[in-house]
């Protein structure tokens, strides 16, 4: 099969540069970690890194030589500068993630199973001073796969008007590189997409419905809203509290024409069989055993490209 979009890229200042080096569970030196990003919104993009330090050769035992990546985010570890530490009058560096995409991030807190997203990448691009101007410090998605369900969004029980839109990426396994990669899929990957209350009815009359195979496009926001709140007084003046919102959201600007599985060369016996592999992913986190997807390798066995947020995008707000 072709390789399936899964693609966010974020361009922003360099708030914390957290990559360091260490060893994994199996003493394998590594470096990962991860730049969070501001962009002009102020949101903040957390992009997640992993490269193991030294090659393999091709019985994959490791070798003597260092790798590409690793000698890359050394670099960045050490010469990329952050907002902490900026001298006075100083500017953190602005830099560019154009290969990074959605992974599926699944855990046990209090008792609950909780899916979320994270974006991981593996190219870091540093914006040169003198492009600072022409440069547009933004987080957006590309990203097809199949829709599993379309709701309306309900805040504190009162419907806000937008539309919530779960969509199944299809995580992929590749086998060779470049044009001749052949791909296979893997594994879902679900990310919670928001459509704005003017955009909605549009949207409903595409006729994209449970199961269709589409491609979305839009924008990463994670950011704060500090609104005021006040309660009227019976005498002097009024209370105000400031009161502070989370807007965690992926919204979807554009969508191409609802298509089916099998033009992706996927069929419903494949698609079952993502869905069980899903299910029995989310019921070993619940029994407690651990959902951790990377190895002394780094990530999934070439994932595509794997080398996107924190936060929990499937929890209603």
């Amino acid at each position: 099969m072709k390789e399936l979009k899964n693609l966010v890229t974020v361009t922003g200042k360099l708030v914390k540069n957290n990559i360091e080096e260490f060893k994994t569970k199996k003493g394998v030196d590594a470096i990962g970690g991860s730049l969070v990003l501001r962009t002009a919104d102020n949101s903040e993009h957390e992009i997640n890194f992993y490269a193991n330090k030294y090659k393999k050769n091709e019985n994959k035992e490791f070798t003597t030589e260092e790798s590409y990546f690793y000698k890359q985010y050394m670099d960045a570890k050490n010469n990329l500068k952050d907002i902490e530490h900026c001298s006075e009058g100083e500017s953190p560096d602005i830099v560019s993630i154009t290969d990074g995409t959605f992974t599926d991030n699944d855990f046990k807190i209090n008792g609950k199973v909780v899916s979320s997203n994270k974006i991981n990448a593996k190219f870091i691009n540093k914006i040169e001073p003198k492009d600072y101007e022409s440069t547009v410090l933004e987080a957006k998605f590309e990203v097809e796969g199949i829709v599993e369900k379309i709701t309306d969004e309900i805040v504190k029980d009162v419907p806000t008007g937008n539309l919530v839109v779960t969509m199944n990426a299809i995580g992929q396994m590749a086998d060779g590189f470049g044009k001749d990669a052949k791909y296979e899929a893997d594994h879902l990957i679900p990310i919670r997409m928001t459509v704005d209350k003017s955009m909605a009815t549009d949207f409903r009359n595409e006729g994209y419905y449970d199961g269709c195979f589409t491609k979305f496009t839009g924008v990463v926001i994670n950011t704060v809203e500090i609104k005021e709140d006040i309660e009227k007084a019976a005498f002097g003046t009024d209370i105000v509290k400031k009161v502070k919102r989370n807007i965690r959201r992926n919204e979807i600007k554009s969508g191409v024409a609802v298509s089916t599985i099998y033009e992706h060369d996927l069929t419903e016996d494949v698609v079952d069989t993502l869905k069980s592999k899903r299910k029995a992913k989310l019921k070993e986190i619940e029994m407690g055993e651990s959902a951790h997807t990377e190895t002394s390798e780094g990530f999934k066995k070439n994932p595509t490209p794997a080398p996107a947020t924190t936060y929990n995008p499937f929890l209603q707000r």
